[in-house]
This record gives C-alpha cells, structure tokens and sequence, in this order.
C-alpha cells in the first residue's frame, strides 16, 4: 500500500467508526425514549426547559426529565395511543420537509379525536411590522430590531430558524398531513381543559392551532 492510500484510509476509518458509534448512541437514545414513553397519553414536543406536569416532556437535550429525542426522525411511540399533543415554537426552526414528517407521525400517534395543539411565529405579523416600521414590540422577549429591515431578517433567519409560516401556509399543511377540524385558537385558551393555559412564551399574535385526528 502506498503513503496515500495509507493516508486516505487512516481518514476514512475513524470516520466510518465514529458515525458506527453514533448510530450504536442514537439507537441506545431511542430504545431508552421509546420505554419512556411508553404508557404516555400527553406530548410536549420541543419542550426546553419549559416542563409540564403529567406531560412526556420531549427534547434533544435538557433536564434529566426530559425524554431525549431528535424529532426530524420518526417517532418511536405507537399508534393511536395519544390524546394530545403541544407544540410550541419548534416548526421554524426545521425545513418544511421535516416539518411535514413530523406532522405525519404525530397524527399517526394520536388516537381517533386526539388533538394538536400547535404554535409558530406568523409571517404576516413580521411583514406588517416591517411595513409600518414597529421595533419595539418583542422587547419583553429581549427582541428590539435597529430598523425595519433587520426586523424582517433577523425574524426570519435568526435563533435557528429556517421556514416562517403565515396562516393559510400552516393550516394547507395541517390538512395535507391529515388532520380535521383544524381551527385556530387564542392564546392559552382551549375548549380542551388539558390544552388550556399551556404557552410559556408572551402573546405576540403567533399562530396558535389546534387540530383533531
């Protein structure tokens, strides 16, 4: 064997051994999430450090308490076996491919009239802030944009996010994956007693839905 292709193979396999080793802790992580969630009937999906009583608090990382999961995968929980689902402030910061999927599974979990409780930033609301040049509306959330155009850019693109929906874009998807009786809702208001109250974060006009299985 030449001094390159020794080279290039001491490259490739600690790299085919570290991505071995990855597959062995993702596998392990999910063996151990789907145990946890077993016998579980509430979902609080991306939850942060925002933990709900009687909930299965769901994240890729936090708290001891909460269940470790990469949610652009499948869900390791069974069908049909979910009343409810909340979701708050996650869908913009994956692609809308991923978000999609993951609308996919969690109506594959919910049982018959289970519902999703589901929130995300409104595009219209940042559009219409732009326009009429209003910088100081999120400063309870340590938000205060220098000029109207960073206003645009920075909601669209920072904090991780990558796909900002507006209403009609939201509620296409919500019946493409689906799902019925889509409506939207106020703020920390629910007819369902378990989905009341819920949001962590401050009212700023986002897109609050639910949706029935």
């Amino acid at each position: 064997m030449n001094i390159h292709a020794a080279s290039r193979l001491s490259w490739i396999l600690p790299a085919a051994l570290h991505r071995r080793v990855n597959a062995m802790t993702t596998a392990r992580e999910r063996k151990r999430a789907a145990k946890q969630l077993t016998r579980q009937s509430r979902l609080h999906l991306a939850c942060g450090s925002n933990l709900l009583a009687g909930w299965a608090n769901v994240d890729i990382d936090g708290a001891s308490e909460v269940i470790k999961l990469d949610l652009t995968r499948s869900l390791p929980v069974a069908s049909e076996s979910i009343d409810f689902v909340f979701c708050e402030h996650f869908i913009e910061h994956i692609s809308a491919s991923d978000a999609e999927r993951l609308l996919r599974e969690i109506r594959r979990c919910l049982r018959p009239g289970g519902v999703i409780r589901l929130s995300t930033p409104d595009l219209a609301v940042l559009v219409t802030h732009y326009r009429d040049q209003k910088l100081d509306t999120w400063h309870d959330v340590g938000w205060t944009p220098q000029t109207p155009c960073r206003l645009l850019n920075e909601g669209l693109h920072s904090w991780g996010h990558q796909f900002v929906y507006d209403q009609r874009e939201l509620e296409t998807l919500l019946g493409s994956v689906g799902f019925s009786a889509v409506r939207r809702v106020r703020w920390r208001q629910s007819d369902h007693r378990e989905l009341s109250g819920l949001e962590c974060r401050p009212d700023h006009s986002e897109l609050i839905y639910e949706a029935t299985r």
